[in-house]
């Protein structure tokens, strides 16, 4: 078992030596012992250090004092020159400076053919969180506002842009309701059939007298791309010093994009660096010295100056300074207005929509607040494809292994990776090999953050977030655990057809536009232990076309501020919850009316049993009961479907009687309404010898507690179910029956 190093930035996949450390040299008169691992070694003209990871031996010996090959670091203060480098017990001689020869990618670095079952791949961590001064957080709130603005506004995109008249763009502004990211609209610049290179295209005025943005060195803003842009010399935007687009200052090259018809937030350093200009008039679109697609579109929006280490549309912000874990999560920023920041969910989502942030503690709130940012990886050309995928099979017992969050200096995992892939296409990490470990990789901005679909995997520490789907699961027999996701369209989805016996524990699910956790299609046997679903349109969503999910478990459910909690789509069968904690009044909605679809909720809000099936509800409860102790069964029939030729039936014993002695079983029973609803205590013919029919008493109808009482012979011995019913009747089904204080005697 070998240690593998991977850098998305800073790394090379080409490399052709093996990355045993961040740094390598080469090496020769390698002199009496080889250092060991963590030993420090010091270059004797340069007086620069590093610590030693791995030594690869090609020729020679250190005893004969001629040993030759090539020695790996961690922690390089400087540069080293051509000198002999010493440790203690022994030196050697290099040529130059050390080469930095982290890979680059988990799909083209580290290759099947380089790495072997149970190798471990260390990733260098992203950048750690700074500060932004404090900001008010607001619960289920998109808002979050600052005390001090970190970016300077240029154009909102509200107004129409002046198009150029000798260009060829036709402008338009284009509203919330069908696109926009930031206010109430956002820029449509329309090409014609014959676009012309270099030339403005289309201006802003911003100011009469020029407004000063010499404190930043970086544009911000959104841009959506109807055809994909082939480099970085077809559309410019330009600060300009005139109020009409005509004498540019500062230029700002749109790079190559490679998918269409999403939005991406990017920033700009200005062509040449240093700072803007302080007496900007206008914002332009100019075209490059390539000429975009004809008869295409780019929009734009939110355009912002911001500063080389600042706050920008792609950084992520929180409440949390905390480098590594924690449960408070990262958000991607929707818009920068002044002090007054957006939060996003996916990238499609419009200014006017999105989920906001949750939190169960004081709100609002004006704590510090931190940014952070990314590891960008390369930009996904559509939804499918896989922007890093793993290429190594392990073993049983020897996990391929993907450790995020690694520092260069320390060799220590300190941090956190996030991988960013910016324009909400691509699958972030793609796992289609049995027995991979993945840990501290966090994914933003994918179609799929992760998508793995193998068995027996173990994925830890993971947070996903602003993806239309933070995990797909198509997985078996693999182990989740401390996963957060948040502020996706569906923060986690089971969705193959045979998504069986996966185990999550500690899981926290918010924000999401849609199922917050979705078991889809069939699958069975799944459990989630210690679930935390807040502020989604849906916490859990049970099962979406004709298959059935079914025999899944959630234990220690907590559940709040969701438009629903639990929803069962379609054939939800057989799914349990054991402990739950809701705040919705309603907490389980099913939908569709399939036969069969049941869920059960046991120790429903500190005790008690919740169970919904399709069109009814039996709850165990103390506000309505017979006798002043205990709990009474409450049945609610909600459809008129659930007439007495369809009943609601709850079995409220199992008795195991004699032979040939009469039975005789009693209950309680009451009715919320004495015309629209009804109700019988019933033991089923042909369940044992001697009860061939039906045996039951109906309650009369009036609200009155009665008590219910059927007798029967049995002629063998055996168990018999004993069940109550309730039936809607008339006027709708709003109304409830209550059984209470069972007693059963055999003479």
């Amino acid at each position: 078992m070998s240690t593998f190093y991977l850098d998305y930035e800073l790394g090379n996949d080409a490399t052709t030596n093996t990355p045993l450390g961040w740094w390598s040299v080469a090496f020769t008169g390698g002199t009496t012992a080889a250092p060991s691992v963590g030993d420090t070694v010091t270059g004797g003209s340069s007086g620069s250090t590093a610590k030693m990871t791995a030594v690869v031996l090609s020729g020679g010996s250190w005893a004969g004092s001629d040993a030759a090959g090539t020695m790996y670091f961690y922690g390089k203060s400087a540069a080293f020159s051509a000198e002999e480098v010493a440790w203690t017990g022994g030196h050697m001689d290099i040529a130059g400076d050390f080469t930095y020869c982290a890979w680059k990618t988990i799909t083209s670095g580290a290759t099947a053919a380089r790495i072997a079952p149970g190798d471990i791949i260390r990733i260098a961590k992203s950048p750690i969180p700074t500060s932004i001064g404090n900001a008010t957080w607001t619960n289920l709130s998109k808002t979050v506002t600052l005390a001090s603005a970190q970016t300077l506004t240029v154009d909102n995109c509200e107004t129409k842009w002046n198009e150029n008249g000798s260009g060829d763009c036709t402008c338009s502004a284009v509203a919330v309701a069908t696109d926009a990211k930031q206010g109430s609209y956002c820029m449509k610049f329309l090409m014609d059939a014959a676009v012309q290179t270099g030339i403005m295209q289309a201006f802003y005025k911003i100011s009469d007298s020029g407004i000063d943005f010499s404190a930043y060195q970086k544009l911000s803003f959104w841009i959506k791309n109807e055809e994909a842009i082939a480099d970085g010399e077809s559309w410019y935007i330009c600060l300009c010093s005139d109020v009409a687009g005509a004498t540019v200052v500062d230029t700002f090259k749109v790079p190559a994009i490679p998918s269409t018809a999403q939005w991406l937030p990017l920033t700009l350093t200005k062509e040449g660096g240093g700072n803007l200009g302080a007496a900007i008039k206008s914002v332009a679109v100019w075209t490059g010295t390539t000429a975009p697609t004809a008869s295409k579109y780019i929009y734009l929006d939110n355009i912002i100056a911001c500063t080389t280490s600042g706050l920008n549309l792609q950084s992520l912000i929180s409440k949390t300074t905390t480098e590594q874990g924690g449960t408070e999560g990262w958000y991607g920023i929707q818009s920068i207005d002044g002090v007054t920041i957006l939060l996003d969910n996916n990238t499609a989502t419009k200014a006017n929509s999105g989920r906001g942030y949750y939190t169960s503690g004081t709100s609002p709130e004006t704590v510090p607040t931190y940014k952070r940012e990314t590891t960008k990886t390369a930009l996904a050309a559509t939804a499918s494809t896989s922007v890093q995928a793993t290429q190594e099979e392990g073993n049983y017992g020897l996990n391929t292994e993907y450790q995020g969050g690694y520092n260069t200096a320390t060799n220590e995992q300190t941090g956190e990776t996030f991988f960013d892939g910016l324009n909400g296409f691509g699958n972030g990490i793609y796992n289609s090999l049995n027995y991979q470990t993945i840990n501290r990789i966090n994914t933003i901005r994918y179609n799929n953050g992760l998508y793995i679909i193998s068995f027996q995997n173990y994925i830890n520490n993971l947070f996903s977030f602003n993806c239309n789907s933070g995990i797909y699961v198509s997985s078996n027999s693999s182990t989740y655990e401390n996963i957060i996701c948040c502020n996706n369209i569906y923060n986690i989805i089971l969705g193959a057809i045979e998504s069986t016996n996966n185990l999550f524990n500690t899981v926290i699910s918010r924000n999401s536009t849609n199922h917050s956790v979705f078991f889809y299609s069939l699958f069975s046997y799944n459990i989630i232990n210690n679930l935390t679903v807040n502020n989604n349109i849906t916490g859990i969503n049970f099962g979406a076309d004709i298959n059935s999910p079914k025999n899944n478990l959630i234990k220690n459910l907590i559940s709040d501020a969701n438009v629903t909690a639990i929803t069962l789509s379609n054939r939800g069968t057989n799914n349990d919850v054991i402990k739950a904690s809701f705040t919705e009044a309603s907490p389980v909605y099913i939908n569709l009316g399939v036969i069969n679809n049941r869920l059960s909720i046991n120790s429903y809000n500190g005790g008690g049993v919740y169970c919904a099936l399709n069109y009814g509800l039996i709850v165990s409860q103390s506000t309505t009961r017979h006798t002043a102790s205990g709990v009474a069964w409450q049945m609610s029939p909600t459809n008129v479907v659930r007439n007495a030729g369809y009943p609601l039936e709850l079995s409220i014993a199992k008795i195991a009687v004699a032979a040939s002695s009469e039975v005789t079983v009693k209950a309680w029973c009451k009715l919320s309404h004495a015309s629209d609803i009804g109700a019988k205590l019933i033991c089923k013919g042909g369940q044992i010898s001697g009860v061939a029919t039906d045996v039951t008493d109906t309650k009369t109808a009036d609200t009155d507690w009665e008590e219910l009482s059927i007798s029967f012979t049995p002629t063998e011995a055996g168990v018999v179910e004993i069940v109550a019913q309730a039936y809607w009747l008339a006027n709708a089904a709003s109304q409830s029956v209550y059984f209470d204080d069972l007693t059963v005697t055999q003479a």
